[in-house]
């Protein structure tokens, strides 16, 4: 672990520092008072684990949408009238 590690560590000890708020905010979870360097390295683990899950699901359908041409669009927008009872959206029948 380099320096600004070490010290973002040291203030996720204190239970109103900004950053352990902010990791509360991720991860849904208050550490509590006594946490250890270990509980707290396992909850920045997770939230990052959680944020580059999130940005690959996101990059990935932002990856999907792109090579969508425009048939692949109709057939979606058709599917969505499909799935909603709408005869309307039904083309071709």
């Amino acid at each position: 672990m380099g320096p600004e590690d070490i010290t973002t560590l040291k203030r996720m000890h204190a239970s109103e520092s900004p950053e352990r708020q902010a990791l509360a905010q991720l991860t849904g979870h208050e550490l509590n008072d006594s946490a250890s360097d270990a509980e707290i390295l396992s909850a920045l683990i997770r939230a990052g684990r959680e944020a580059v899950t999130e940005r690959m699901a996101a990059t990935g359908y932002a990856a999907w949408a792109a090579e969508m041409d425009d048939e692949d669009r109709a057939y979606r927008r058709a599917r969505r009238g499909w799935d909603r009872g709408d005869e309307a959206g039904r083309t071709g029948e």
